[in-house]
């Protein structure tokens, strides 16, 4: 489900994090005991070799999943999946995840309004089948129950339905795009195949996924797809988790000049963080731990219910706390304001990667 986030605008030291702490337990808020031991998710860990990893091993590490990052890649989009799904075939009796991003745009942008032109698609393989994922990308962040352009909604939708139909005919897949009575659905009448809807905002799912039994089966609709309306050169992604490090030493030697990051979650506290961001090391790495989860009401007279969650980012340029919730319960003009009432600081509105 789409969030809105707001990101403090300054670096903070971890002195004035246990200041915040204390600071939202005096409005009666129920903040994490910073010495319990929680979920501590880590993103954006770049590691040239793979045993860069056991910096993290003094806490226990519940996930991992590698990225492998090219900027400016171009080439035959076929091949390139073809030989990631042979690697895939080759690693039998596990419950491996391997999948592959690339952008594409869609083809008439005149008229576009609600929407970027420019959309995001998966091509991606698990033991069991094999599925294409396509995401669009509002420009701007309205999450359910949220009024705001409440009025337009049948022209959303009717956007979003165009960017649907447009990748399901280059895919050349048997699904079914319908746009009725506001609302925005997809079906498929094939047995050995199966379509579902995700990422919703205000106006319903902004993605789907169509998976197939026969994952070899999608390799040529996702080539087309990507011949025809795929953007070079091109920033893609190959994500890797659940494999052995023999496997992923494999899979990183096809694409050895990718940048690699590690993605996951360890076992951590709260006062972990000054030693987690030391075992980043000074170049990368992100680490995220929630300080509290609330109701708004528990703050606020008035406006609308939401549910917030604290969280602080430690880096190794310092740290800094993000508040999201899965709706604005004040007017717009109305949020930083009391986001800084609440939390002592200036925010800015950050909403999250689209990745």
């Amino acid at each position: 489900m789409r969030e809105r986030r707001w990101e403090s605008q300054k670096t903070l030291g971890f002195e004035e994090v246990e200041a915040l702490q204390h600071r939202l337990a005096g409005l009666d808020l129920k903040v994490r005991n910073p010495n319990e031991v929680v979920a501590c998710y880590i993103e954006e860990f770049i590691v040239e070799q793979l045993d860069e990893i056991e910096r993290l091993a003094q806490w226990p590490i519940e996930e991992m999943t590698l990225v492998q990052i090219q900027p400016e890649w171009t080439g035959d989009f076929y091949l390139f999946v073809a030989k990631h799904h042979e690697l895939f075939r080759q690693q039998k009796g596990m419950e491996g995840y391997l999948s592959l991003s690339h952008p594409w745009r869609m083809p008439d942008t005149q008229g576009i309004q609600y929407h970027e032109a420019e959309a995001l698609f998966w091509v991606g393989f698990r033991d069991t089948h094999g599925f294409a994922r396509v995401r669009v990308l509002p420009k701007e962040i309205i999450t359910p129950g949220e009024r705001r352009a409440e009025d337009q909604r049948g022209s959303w939708l009717r956007e979003r339905a165009a960017f649907f139909s447009t990748a399901v005919e280059v895919l050349g897949l048997p699904i079914s795009v319908e746009c009725e009575k506001d609302r925005l659905s997809l079906s498929t009448e094939s047995k050995d195949t199966a379509v579902s809807l995700s990422w919703p905002d205000a106006f319903g799912a902004c993605q789907f996924e169509y998976v197939d039994r026969d994952r070899y089966a999608l390799l040529v609709p996702a080539a087309q797809l990507i011949a025809t309306l795929g953007l070079q050169p091109a920033l893609i992604k190959t994500y890797l988790s659940g494999f052995p490090p023999e496997a992923l030493v494999a899979f990183h030697q096809q694409q050895a000049q990718a940048q690699t990051l590690y993605r996951g979650y360890i076992h951590a506290c709260i006062r972990d963080l000054p030693q987690v961001v030391q075992a980043f090391g000074p170049r990368s790495g992100r680490a995220l731990i929630n300080l509290c989860e609330f109701d708004s009401d528990a703050l606020l007279a008035e406006g609308d219910l939401a549910s917030a969650i604290i969280g602080v980012i430690a880096s190794p340029e310092g740290y800094q706390i993000e508040i999201r919730l899965n709706r604005a319960p004040l007017p717009e003009d109305q949020m930083l304001d009391w986001l800084r009432e609440v939390c002592g600081l200036p925010f800015v509105y950050a909403p999250l990667s689209v990745y």
